[in-house]
């Protein structure tokens, strides 16, 4: 579907917005963790109070792909822009009254429970809102152009981690985020409902209605592409939160860099991510998709060891280099993934089993990178044992696309032949 470019640009900023929205929430708590955990759980133990808090952040995989499933197949039969409208209108509301939630100190045990219920709803309405933002771009712009429209939509991702860190920064800064971290969330909850107003505006295609199948059949009818969806985003976001989350922790543990620095390099490294996707973006319009999926993919798997036995003895700028490189693959993988499942899955049926294999692969195995990554490092002491679980994913995500393109060249060539045919 093409639009005109007036209207193209209010779907561009309607979907932003909320992709900004949801990734802001999800950075939010994660960087509220630390000042929430003493208000909500009374312990003895401030390390005890900080795992239950970060406990909390995994709940997505229980929430998440169910919110997949259902607004997934809200837009493959009434329109991405219903979903969209959903999502966004459930994630503002939830996140407007977790900053109502009374403390431990008020109710007990009731505040951590509304916490991580909170969590939960939060993730359910989120799980439809990356995936299908892109489609509402990619759908209605010219198809040599989705790379760079896409890496120009990921920008509103890394903005929103942005916005939140420099929130929880100002408010620590000035000593009174114990009581004023509730701004935070109110704040994010006027954002979503801005972006539930531009998203009133937006427009899209008519999209075929098919008769109705169950999520069964249809997984098993797609099975292979939804694995690849699985497996190249777990990858993805596996990498992401070991530049973004890790290594913050883990530097500092085998090295000489103190946290302080590890989370000043952090807030550079984001920047400068922020600035290469457009850049990144631009690059993938020129190449073949599947080829920049096997060579960046290829290049972590590769370097990845070498790279992580650099960290114990290297200085603060060899480490920030290290992690700049893995960000500058990582990009390069990312930018084209949404253009690459679009080719994959028809339609009617595009929205369920993006959204469901993103929510699958990004909770099971992109947010368990960080905990695995521990384990790995503590059963063995190497310092480079973490790359082990980033190069065994790299290798099944490149398996996975090389498996992929082929399908898609086949399904292509079919489509060609019944053409001609009928012709």
């Amino acid at each position: 579907m093409r639009t005109s470019k007036q209207q193209f640009w209010i779907n561009f900023a309607a979907a932003s917005t909320g992709n900004l929205f949801e990734h802001y929430d999800k950075a939010l708590f994660a960087f509220l963790a630390p000042f929430l955990a003493p208000l909500f759980f009374e312990t003895s133990s401030p390390i005890t109070a900080l795992i239950y808090t970060y406990a909390m952040m995994p709940l997505g995989l229980f929430s998440r792909p169910l919110g997949a499933l259902i607004f997934g197949r809200i837009g493959d039969r009434r329109g991405r822009k219903s979903a969209l409208c959903l999502t966004l209108l459930g994630m503002a509301l939830t996140t407007t009254l977790m900053g109502c939630i009374p403390t431990y100190k008020t109710v007990g045990w009731v505040a951590p429970s509304l916490l991580a219920l909170g969590r939960l709803i939060q993730n359910f309405f989120a799980s439809g809102e990356t995936t299908g933002g892109s489609l509402l771009i990619l759908e209605s712009c010219p198809n040599e152009r989705r790379s760079f429209y896409n890496g120009l939509y990921g920008c509103s991702t890394i903005l929103g981690i942005l916005i939140a860190s420099f929130g929880v920064t100002a408010l620590s800064f000035q000593g009174s985020i114990e009581t004023t971290w509730r701004m935070l969330y109110w704040i994010g909850g006027i954002t979503g409902a801005f972006g539930l107003f531009m998203r009133f505006y937006a427009v899209e295609g008519e999209i075929a209605i098919k008769p109705r199948i169950s999520i069964l059949p249809l997984l098993w009818k797609y099975r292979f592409q939804f694995l690849m969806i699985v497996f190249t985003s777990g990858f993805s976001y596996a990498n992401y939160y070991m530049i973004t989350s890790f290594l913050n922790g883990y530097l500092p543990l085998i090295g000489s860099i103190t946290k302080g620095e590890a989370m000043q390099a952090n807030t550079y490294i984001l920047g400068f991510d922020f600035l290469l996707l457009p850049l990144a973006g631009i690059l993938a319009t020129r190449f073949p998709k599947e080829k920049l999926l096997l060579f960046f993919g290829g290049l972590i798997c590769v370097l990845a060891i070498p790279l992580y036995s650099f960290l114990p003895t290297a200085p603060l700028m060899v480490v920030m280099a290290i992690r700049l490189v893995f960000v500058s693959f990582g990009v390069g993988f990312s930018v084209v993934l949404a253009p690459f499942y679009q080719d994959l899955i028809p339609a009617e049926s595009r929205y369920t089993l993006i959204a469901f294999g993103n929510a699958i692969g990004s909770q099971l195995l992109g947010t368990s990178a960080c905990s695995f990554s521990f384990f790995l490092y503590k059963q063995t002491g190497w310092a480079a044992s973490p790359a082990l679980y980033l190069m065994g994913l790299a290798t099944v995500a490149i398996f996975s696309v090389y498996l992929g393109s082929r399908i898609l060249t086949s399904s292509l060539s079919k489509e060609k032949e019944r053409d001609a045919e009928s012709h």
